[in-house]
């Protein structure tokens, strides 16, 4: 007995012809720009019973509920959408509506990186693009259709300003397949980072200066898993759940490093480039500071920050409470740091950090708590949210409102 997805049926928004013509991305008038990264939601798995389609229920309502206690310009789904070793049959594309339904219904814009498992068995990377075209409002782009080695989803996105000089963008989004699944070789191709050097040469070139940049891919580069081994995450200084060690790209080849070394020199020579995001490893959400020289002396650091996501999906292994991660940039400061947080799917705010030039030197000493991050736009990124804790307020105000009366 085949199960399906739970519930499906052909999706009503994808002409979203109640929305906007203009899918440009802009600062709000605030002078804020938030992204929402959803990674390794892992739909599509056991779905021959019931178990799968009740999974795919749970994440969706995780990418619901993320999305309602924020107030996001861009949504993120960077990589491993579809477990593509639970598909039985080819309706992989059919649960690519499954993934972005709840983002439809919000009416936001979003922008994907395929992961390992989204082209593998019956689900190809290649047809989950072409069902995004579907959508007015999928941002997903193939810039090297001609190098099909390369892979899908590598292409970039500008964000406008609100207001003022509208030909110049504020920030570049920069988007890479790190491959692997049926591809065995899960890192960033040679022909894209020869892509992404001369894009972003050409651009800076373009617009005569250096423009902040933030990039995203699925499997990790090697330098994460070389600071985990030495000198290790400090809950301090990179707070967040350091589970597991880091799947680099490459190992699922032959288990060797230096096969992303390429990519990692270029992301580490590339002006302006602020912070990456990768997916991948369930367990981990921490952040760090690259600086050192990794194993191969050609690459260094050079100050980026690279971080984890948070495990979106009911799929896949893992015991962490799922969500997301959240990134706020500001206009004013947006060439010198970013403010990232991990939200819940219960509207927990686990991590709240600033990665900017003391990223890794600066402690935290997260306490768990609900909140909500309220941005105030007088006040600087780093100040830029007031914590609101209304369950613990309306608890107290009730001890105290019962509790005085039987004292007197």
């Amino acid at each position: 007995m085949r199960f399906g997805p739970l519930g499906w049926k052909p999706h009503p928004s994808l002409t979203m012809s109640q929305l906007s013509d203009d899918s440009t991305l802009r600062f709000l008038q605030d002078g804020t720009f938030q992204i929402t990264v959803f990674s390794d939601l892992h739909f599509a798995e056991s779905e021959d019973s019931i178990k799968g389609p009740m999974q795919d229920a749970r994440t969706a309502e995780v990418v619901k509920k993320v999305l309602e206690h924020e107030s996001s310009q861009l949504v993120v789904l960077n990589g491993d959408l579809i477990s593509g070793y639970g598909t039985v049959a080819d309706n992989a594309t059919l649960y690519l509506d499954q993934v972005v339904a709840p983002i439809v219904d919000l009416g936001l814009p979003w922008a994907t990186t395929y992961g390992n498992h989204d082209n593998q068995r019956y689900s190809k990377s290649t047809d989950l693009f072409r069902r995004e075209k579907d959508y007015k409002y999928s941002l997903t782009k193939n810039m090297l259709p001609d190098t099909p080695q390369s892979g899908v989803s590598n292409y970039f996105l500008q964000v406008y300003p609100a207001s003022g000089n509208q030909n110049v963008p504020e920030v570049i989004l920069w988007f890479f397949d790190s491959r692997g699944g049926d591809e065995p070789h899960d890192w960033v191709d040679d022909s894209v980072v020869d892509w992404f050097k001369e894009t972003s040469a050409n651009l800076a070139q373009q617009y005569n200066k250096t423009i902040p940049s933030l990039a995203f891919f699925h499997i990790p580069i090697t330098a994460a898993y070389e600071f985990q081994e030495d000198p290790g995450v400090d809950p301090s200084r990179e707070p967040g759940i350091d589970g597991e060690k880091v799947w680099w790209q490459g190992r699922g080849y032959d288990g060797k490093t230096g096969h992303d070394v390429s990519f990692m020199s270029v992301l580490s020579n590339t002006d302006g480039l602020l912070a990456a995001f990768s997916g991948h490893d369930h367990d981990n959400d921490w952040c760090f500071k690259w600086k050192r020289t990794t194993t191969n002396p050609t690459v260094t650091g050079d100050g980026v920050s690279v971080c984890y996501g948070r495990h979106t999906g009911y799929g896949g292994y893992g015991d962490l409470a799922r969500g997301g991660r959240q990134i706020l940039l500001k206009q004013e400061t947006v060439a010198k740091e970013v403010v990232t947080w991990i939200r819940l799917e219960d509207g927990l705010v686990p991590e709240n950090v600033t990665l900017n030039a003391t990223y890794g030197q600066d402690e935290y000493h997260p306490i768990q708590q609900h909140t909500e991050l309220r941005r105030i736009a007088s006040e600087s990124v780093g100040n830029s949210y007031q914590t609101a804790t209304g369950m613990y307020s309306a608890t107290l105000l009730l001890f105290l409102i019962l509790y005085f009366p039987l004292r007197l």
